[in-house]
């Protein structure tokens, strides 16, 4: 009878556990999808450096700049190679011609329809938070990608 009765109370506070992990995995899912960033065009940049240093910058030592640029709001000035349009939203590039890599921004809601008027060769400097880069094997290229960005007046 004894283990019967300590069975059944491991069984509850482990059922128990279970539906605190649950209730407590439910709240951090809720919270990290309803986080509300601030404006970018509010923000004062951590840093504010070229395209092209910033591209050489990643390929010099990729783990070093993605500790220091990634997450961080960096202002970013050079000259617009591409802007393309997916659906509603605006993504513009800087690409350095000799290597392949680029950079990548994509903009806040209420930002696209400025930057969707910009043009390759248009000087501009783009605001945003650096999501760090990816290193393609097969291009031989970095991606540096920014998002919620902005263009910076």
């Amino acid at each position: 009878m004894e283990t019967s009765s300590t069975k059944k109370k491991w069984l509850r506070w482990l059922l128990l556990a279970i539906v605190a992990m649950a209730v407590a995995g439910g709240a951090v899912f809720y919270y990290v999808m309803n986080a509300e960033f601030a404006d970018t065009s509010s923000e004062k940049p951590a840093y504010t450096i070229s395209a092209m240093d910033l591209l050489a910058a990643f390929q010099q030592n990729d783990s070093a700049a993605n500790k220091k640029y990634t997450e961080q709001i960096v202002a970013v000035s050079g000259r617009v190679s591409a802007v393309e349009w997916a659906d509603t939203s605006a993504t513009v590039k800087f690409v350095d011609s000799l290597s392949g890599s680029y950079l990548i921004f994509d903009f806040q809601s209420g930002a696209s329809r400025q930057a969707g008027q910009l043009q390759p060769g248009d000087s501009v400097t783009l605001k945003g938070s650096c999501s760090g880069s990816i290193y393609s094997q097969l291009r031989k290229a970095h991606m540096i990608s920014f998002k919620r960005s902005v263009i910076n007046p």
